[in-house]
């Protein structure tokens, strides 16, 4: 069961953030949170022993420095729960119940979690009503930050019933899109692919030794850094399908790649990248 003062001292915090300092009496503050007067001056008093309520002006208490990051923080937290738990299907008055408990309770790891989960919801509402838009748009629209998404690299042709290209096997999976001031970076990791030879039969190593994308008009070489290839977000075209929780941001670019074999350089194929936002 949750701590009920430690939920309350939660919910006194977030009122001092949104709410006058005047408003933040005792019976104010029992007021609006619809609890016992006893049961706020209590809380308080517990804010104030763990320095995050000045109290030394007894009917004009205000946040400390520490105070304020802390109401800072839980309401962001609360907003990020909220709204996860809500896009979840949870009704709202139940929702805003356990987002407090998640607030209080997560650690920072899983809450980063929670956070990344909520973006998503929150940029597929954003962008429901485009129904096609180039990566920029996507990087516009997330929050600065890391994403950790799947990906799948498709054969420009079926063959054998399978579309699925034999480069898909070459990359660490998922790949990670990194969002900084507006713009995104795709990272690849690079894995040695075990090839057989039609010639002898043996099982030889094959690395990728170049990697280009097509920015709409020409291919470009990919940034390398050792063995992570980096794509700009912006060449992905996306297609919006779905709607509301299931719906799914389907983005893609064709690639060139070429692989090496020991000596011998592979010639060039093309595949189509895809991830699933």
């Amino acid at each position: 069961m949750p701590n009920q003062i430690e939920i309350l001292k939660l919910r006194i915090l977030i009122c001092f953030l949104e709410m006058s300092q005047e408003s933040c009496t005792v019976t104010n503050l029992s007021k609006t949170l619809v609890e016992e007067k006893y049961a706020v001056s209590r809380a308080m008093m517990a804010l104030e022993k763990e320095g995050l309520l000045d109290r030394s002006e007894v009917r004009h208490p205000a946040l400390t420095p520490a105070g304020s990051d802390a109401a800072k923080k839980y309401a962001e937290r609360m907003d990020i729960a909220m709204n996860h738990l809500i896009y979840e299907g949870v009704a709202p008055q139940a929702a805003q119940k356990d987002a407090r408990v998640l607030s209080l309770y997560c650690s920072d790891e899983i809450f980063e979690v929670i956070r990344g989960t909520e973006e998503r919801y929150r940029v597929k509402h954003v962008l429901r009503n485009r129904k096609n838009f180039d990566g920029s748009v996507l990087c516009r629209t997330l929050r600065d930050g890391s994403y950790s998404l799947p990906f799948i690299l498709y054969r420009e042709n079926v063959k054998n019933h399978d579309n699925i290209s034999m480069a898909n096997e070459g990359f660490e999976h998922p790949c990670d899109l990194t969002v900084q001031k507006d713009l995104g970076v795709i990272r690849l990791k690079a894995l040695p692919v075990t090839h057989s030879s039609a010639a002898d039969g043996l099982k030889k190593s094959a690395k990728l030794s170049s990697l280009k994308y097509f920015d709409g008009e020409h291919y470009c070489d990919a940034e390398r850094n050792g063995d992570f290839w980096h794509i700009p977000a912006e060449v992905l075209h996306f297609v919006n399908i779905g709607n509301d929780v299931g719906r799914v941001l389907h983005g893609s670019v064709c690639l060139k790649m070429s692989i090496s074999i020991g000596p011998v350089h592979m010639p060039e194929s093309v595949a189509i990248f895809t991830i699933l936002f």
